[in-house]
């Protein structure tokens, strides 16, 4: 009787860590998600595509290399908000949720 409610106490533990994942840091999951989608989902966009005043760009331009864009402007910036077995997170176009396993689908 002992042994089997040690048991259920170790399976709910590690279900309960499994739904908290704090092994999953925010800022490295948003940098993460920022280096393999910004690109291909419209939050970092090419110099080349933005009409502004030279004022404006470089002010853009300051703003994106803060948040660690080298390659373009940041448009809109990721959010990261926590959900059970993950972290979603969330642009102005629409989402990823990231697994606590690491991985990530997008969600539009």
């Amino acid at each position: 009787m002992r042994f089997a409610a040690a048991l259920v106490l170790v399976a709910l533990l590690l279900l309960f860590l499994l739904i908290w994942a704090p092994w999953l840091d925010d800022k490295e999951v948003h940098d993460r998600v920022l280096r393999e989608k910004g690109g291909i989902d419209g939050t970092i966009q090419p110099m080349e595509n933005l009409t502004a005043s030279e004022a404006a760009l470089e002010e853009m331009r300051e703003y994106s290399r803060s948040k660690g864009v080298t390659d373009g402007v940041l448009i809109c910036d990721y959010e990261v908000t926590w959900l059970p077995f993950g972290r979603w997170v969330a642009s102005c176009e629409g989402g990823y949720y990231v697994t606590f396993f690491g991985t990530n689908s997008s969600l539009n």
